[in-house]
């Protein structure tokens, strides 16, 4: 399954989120598309003359999420999903994903959300058609001042380039060294530095820290 704690991708963006039929598709497969959304990628559903789940690829084709004909409205009569791969430009782009309906290659899996899923992810991933999820990174100082209060402040980012975390970090504890700050304490090196600083009684720690995840 995918990672729970990862940003999940936006809304699709259309005037149908407040169209009651289309909230109720979207609701009675829940699970499915917040699954989808945290690969990430952009999910919506097809209301219209089909009911169907989409997942749109970086590469301007979608994945088409039904069953044996349409997802029912009720999950309760799904017989499988069957998944593909299409582009509304490229006829010649279409390709099974899975199939778990009951002529399907993994018919043993039916209703099953969890295998559904981790193929899915397999295929994006081998694939290259989800988009990435980058780590933030920031430049962080943690302190504690002569009257014994703590403080805490962010200094710079965050960055979605950890070199330029560490630039900004360099910058940083040199402009301490310019203020007359001693270093007391180093570790991490390049790849993930952390200081602490004194001066009259002041104690302050710079450091690089995540700052959550983005996606690109």
């Amino acid at each position: 399954m995918s990672n729970e704690l990862a940003p999940m991708a936006p809304m699709p963006v259309h005037n149908n989120t407040d169209d009651p039929l289309w909230r109720t598709v979207w609701n009675a497969y829940e699970p499915v598309i917040t699954a989808l959304r945290r690969i990430p990628l952009v999910t919506n559903v097809e209301s219209g003359n089909m009911f169907a789940i989409t997942a749109e690829l970086t590469d301007g084709s979608h994945l088409w999420i039904s069953s044996v004909e349409d997802l029912p409205i009720d999950p309760g009569a799904l017989e499988g999903f069957h998944v593909k791969r299409v582009h509304d430009d490229t006829p010649t782009v279409d390709e099974l994903v899975y199939d778990s309906t009951d002529s399907g290659d993994q018919s043993e899996h039916g209703n099953n959300v969890v295998p559904l899923i981790q193929a899915i992810t397999s295929f994006v991933t081998e694939r290259r058609l989800a988009p990435r999820v980058i780590d933030l990174v920031s430049v962080q100082l943690q302190a504690v001042t002569a009257q014994h209060q703590p403080l805490t402040k962010l200094l710079q980012g965050p960055f979605n380039d950890r070199e330029a975390a560490i630039k900004e970090y360099g910058y940083a504890t040199h402009e301490l060294v310019e203020k007359g700050w001693t270093c007391v304490h180093a570790q991490g090196g390049t790849d993930w530095p952390l200081t602490v600083w004194e001066l009259n009684g002041e104690v302050a720690t710079v450091y690089l820290a995540h700052a959550g995840q983005a996606i690109v």
